[in-house]
């Protein structure tokens, strides 16, 4: 039992109520949580803000011009993003995003994104009628209007102040066969 509680290389533990905790994988050392935002961009340099699945929320900048997902990796979030396991090509959707506070409206989505969030869908959808949950509703949150591929969204320099949440539920369409990639 003590074994389970050492943590691995890499990792770190936070001890909760006299619990030790296994964090994984650690923070990196650059990520610092109380970092505020800037007060105002640079030309051409976007302020985002990240909810992260822990509630915490990461200030961050990208370029205008880039996409939302060069932003994304330039801010070292491997830790607990699983984003961008085609390499950002819209062959995966792990690097969905909910937005949240879009200061401006955001260009709208071609036909690759609507089809890879299609395609996510309908397979998370048929995951969730398998575990006996509503595979509809499930589906609802891919299809929504603030569901975004990162990979997809140019930023542009009225989209400073974004606000957008890295979502838990992720799917990676590379490892769905694809017989089951068909649209719902």
């Amino acid at each position: 039992m003590r074994a389970l509680l050492q943590p691995a290389a890499g990792l770190s533990r936070r001890v909760l109520r006299g619990q030790a905790r296994t964090l994984v994988p650690a923070p990196s050392k650059a990520w610092n949580p109380e970092r505020e935002p800037p007060s105002k961009s640079i030309s051409g340099t976007i302020n985002l803000s990240i909810r992260l699945p822990e509630e915490a929320v990461l200030h961050t900048q990208g370029t205008a011009g880039s996409t939302l997902y060069d932003a994304l990796m330039a801010a070292d979030l491997n830790d607990v993003w699983p984003g961008g396991a085609c390499g950002g090509a819209c062959n995966c959707s792990t690097c969905r995003v909910e937005i949240d506070v879009a200061p401006a409206p955001l260009l709208p989505r071609e036909d690759d994104e609507l089809d890879m969030l299609d395609s996510a869908a309908a397979a998370i959808s048929r995951q969730a009628d398998a575990a006996g949950e509503d595979g509809a509703a499930v589906a609802e949150v891919y299809l929504a209007d603030k569901s975004r591929l990162a990979c997809q969204l140019v930023l542009r320099e009225e989209d400073d102040g974004l606000e957008l949440t890295l979502p838990e539920d992720v799917l990676n369409m590379l490892e769905v066969p694809l017989w089951l990639r068909g649209s719902r």
